[in-house]
Order: structure tokens, then sequence, then C-alpha cells
């Protein structure tokens, strides 16, 4: 790499550093304690975004302050961005496994700074979470800490951006890789819903109360994370029943 920017730690704690190859049109916008912003100049695309280096704070409260300033930056500041990094928080459940459940208000604060950029998360491919303490058995925690976030309009110009999670040696987080412009198409398997659920009562339930999540942003945002919600929802309910797709097992409700 032939240009660095830094944000040096306090301590211990914290720290940043964005590098880019000569060919690549960066300018530098901002950086604090805990983000590097540049903006992107893609020559390929004509377009210009900006790109939102995050590193969040451990610390709940701290880290709640970091996303009301974001916010506010972000609504002050005009352009398509991305924002990835590591967010030190969970959006769903099952972003986490072993250890301590979370409870599911410890997930709105960070479900209110997604909904408020009116942000969408990318996905990914690869193994599901990006850290983890590096315990075995029953003490080990995994978490996906680290995600990519874009605007609905950055999300427009590159809509066959994808992530993938990669192996890092030496570092309990795994390392993010955006391809703006790949070569085929990546992500999870895509969501089908089986026109059986439907008869079984219970399915109604499962997509009421994946529907009354309580969100905010734009119209289309709501949209989107009602969905998503319910299909989150519907998978959840579908694999406790033994309702699996495929053919392979398939049980109805008798009630």
């Amino acid at each position: 790499m032939d240009h660095l920017q830094v944000v040096n730690p306090i301590g211990i704690a914290g720290g940043l550093a964005i590098l880019w190859k000569r060919n690549l049109k960066v300018s530098s916008v901002r950086s604090s304690n805990f983000f590097i912003e540049v903006i992107i100049n893609d020559e390929e695309s004509g377009k210009k975004w900006h790109l939102i280096n995050v590193y969040a704070s451990c610390n709940d409260n701290v880290r709640r302050s970091q996303w009301d300033a974001l916010v506010r930056y972000r609504h002050q500041t005009p352009g398509e961005w991305v924002m990835w990094g590591d967010f030190n928080d969970l959006l769903w459940e099952d972003e986490k496994q072993g250890g301590r459940r979370r409870d599911e208000w410890s997930l709105r604060a960070f479900r209110n700074f997604v909904s408020e950029l009116g942000a969408i998360d990318l996905g990914y491919s690869g193994f599901p979470f990006t850290w983890t303490n590096r315990r075995f058995g029953d003490g080990m925690v995994r978490e996906r800490l680290d995600r990519v976030l874009v605007s609905p309009g950055w999300r427009v110009w590159s809509n066959r951006a994808a992530v993938q999670h990669l192996f890092s040696v030496g570092s309990d987080h795994a390392a993010l890789l955006l391809d703006t412009n790949p070569p085929g198409r990546h992500g999870h398997r895509p969501f089908r819903f089986d026109k059986r659920w439907v008869a079984d009562p219970e399915s109604r339930e499962v997509v009421s109360k994946g529907w009354q999540i309580f969100t905010s942003g734009s119209r289309m945002y709501e949209v989107f994370q009602r969905v998503r919600s319910c299909r989150y929802e519907l998978r959840k309910w579908s694999k406790a029943k033994g309702l699996t797709q495929g053919g392979r097992s398939w049980r109805l409700s008798k009630n």
C-alpha cells in the first residue's frame, strides 16, 4: 500500500488505520477516535461516495453516544456512503452463538441506529460469525460484530456488491472483503416461502409477530426491516417444528 491514514489509540484502546494504493483516488474527509471517513472517486462507475471505517466502543454508553454522533453527522452530510467495520453490537439474536443469550431489548439501540441512518445491511457469504473469544467447548462465544452498512442510493448504484467473511491469522476478528463488482452472486441461500406453511394456523401468528417489530426510518426502510423480521421468524418457527424445505421433513399441527 502507498498511502496511510491513522488514528492513534488511547493507551491500548481504540486505534484505526486505512491504507490504499496510489492508483485509487481517495481524499480524506474527517476522522475521530472511532471512525475515519474518506471519499472514493470511482472512475469505473463515475461516482463519488463516502467510505466510513468504524471501530465502535465495547462500552454500551460510549457506543450509544457514538451512534448519535454518526447519525447527526450523516444527516448533515450529503452523498451516498458505505459504513463498515467493527460495530461491537448485534442486530439479531441468531448473530450470537454460545454464552449468555441477548435479551430483545438489548438489541434496540443498534437497530435504532441502523434505522435512523436508513441503512441497508449488505449481508455476507462465508462463516456467519466475525468474532470469537478463542475459547473451546462450552466456553466458546461467537458473534457477528463486523458488518457493512450502505445507503439505499449506494445500493442502487452497486446492486451486485457483495461481502465475504475471510479467515484472519492472528486476530480474533474475521476480515471483511467488500467487492463492489463481483464476477458472480454471493450471499446466503435465498429464502423461499413454502406454500405448505399456510396450512398450519400458527404461520399467521408467526408472520404477525415478525411484522410488528418496532422500527423507524423511511417507508422503504421500514418495509425492508419488517420483511426481514418475518423471514427470520418463519425460519426459526419452521426449524423448531421440523417444517424444513425441500420435502425432507414436514409435520403439520393438528390443532
